[in-house]
């Protein structure tokens, strides 16, 4: 089984060298626990490998992500340039075009953007927004609904992983009321949060919950912020 390293020093050690082509990954985390660095960081390096990867935001703007990643010395434009890396900013027009309650125009659209760019590795940040999306556009007001409607988004996403042998992650926040659902159907889940150590200080850490084919720790590790983005404890 083939299998991408996600580059985030430390973890790919704990992952037989990282997820299985193919997978959907989830990561979960609140404000400040890193899981945007994680994804942007896992798609930078794969991109200076030669990997082309896609990131699609809803809270920022390419500007705002460029000048993000310049803190951490990453050269996002460069690899613009080099049509290895992509920033799509689903504003509230481009949304509405995006659509995730329209299966077949999402599927066909994204597939066309992946064959487009020869893209290796994506990650749309974050579905919460698309949950609450779906919550506000389609008055969804039971857990059935919302499960009726978000299973599908789900294994859209999964097929396309599996068919184009992706690197997919998605972000989530810890509230969204999707969240069980995504988890639930997704290939792992990277869970982000702050924890305290067995001496009470308050620290960054990850945990693996979920997955599929690959043995790995179920503890959390701690996660740092370094000068050149995250890393994670080797035990």
């Amino acid at each position: 089984m083939k299998r991408l390293p996600t580059y985030i020093p430390g973890l790919d050690s704990h992952l037989g060298g990282g997820p299985p082509e193919g997978s959907l990954i989830v990561v979960v985390g609140g404000p400040g626990t890193g899981k945007t660095l994680l994804v942007l960081q896992s798609l930078y390096s794969a991109a200076l490998t030669g990997e082309t990867s896609i990131y699609f935001t809803f809270d920022e703007t390419p500007q705002n992500v460029g000048w993000y990643a310049e803190s951490f010395g990453w050269r996002i434009g460069a690899l613009q340039k080099e049509k290895k890396f992509f920033i799509y900013y689903l504003s509230e027009q481009e949304y509405e075009r995006f659509r995730p309650d329209r299966l077949d125009s999402l599927k066909e659209r994204l597939g066309y953007v992946i064959e487009a760019t020869g893209a290796q590795r994506i990650a749309i940040d974050s579905m919460s927004m698309i949950s609450y999306f779906l919550v506000r556009s389609m008055s969804l007001s039971t857990e059935l609904e919302l499960k009726a409607t978000v299973q599908p988004l789900v294994r859209t996403l999964s097929s396309l992983a599996k068919k184009y042998k992706l690197l997919f992650y998605v972000t989530v926040h810890p509230d969204d009321p999707a969240r069980s659902i995504y988890e639930a159907l997704s290939d792992g889940v990277f869970e982000l949060r702050y924890y305290k150590d067995i001496s009470g200080a308050e620290q960054r850490g990850i945990r693996i919950p979920k997955l599929r084919a690959t043995p790995h720790p179920l503890g959390y590790m701690g996660l740092w912020i370094e000068r050149h983005g995250l890393e994670v404890e080797v035990i």
